[in-house]
């Protein structure tokens, strides 16, 4: 499970060294995790001690949620003054977002016509 965690941290810290030095507006564990997608693209199958480490931490998914709910919390004036796109954002991605990954789900299963 170690070398999973190892793996694991690698591109999370890979991912936040590219953001840094590219100056990239993404969050680098957004680009840790891209790059362990292609990463696992590649490989063709994803490797033990990863699938080990990463059904370890499954049950303590929810945890992970804390720090950015207290994120959130701490950005109250920015919530109130800029609702409104917020807003926006999160219903347009919602309303185009779900049925978009029923479509495409479909289609991976091959069940549309």
């Amino acid at each position: 499970m170690l070398n999973g965690l190892i793996t694991l941290l690698s591109f999370f810290l890979a991912g936040e060294f590219t953001a840094a030095a590219l100056h990239l507006p993404v969050p680098g564990s957004v680009l840790g995790m891209l790059l362990l997608f292609i990463f696992l693209l590649w490989r063709g199958a994803i490797p033990t001690p990863v699938k080990t480490a990463s059904t370890g931490l499954l049950p303590y998914l929810p945890l992970f949620i804390v720090p950015a709910s207290v994120a959130i919390l701490n950005h109250l004036n920015l919530l109130s003054r800029d609702w409104l796109p917020i807003s926006l954002a999160v219903v347009i991605s919602l309303v185009v977002g779900i049925p978009l990954t029923g479509w495409l789900m479909q289609r991976m299963m091959g069940y549309t016509k």
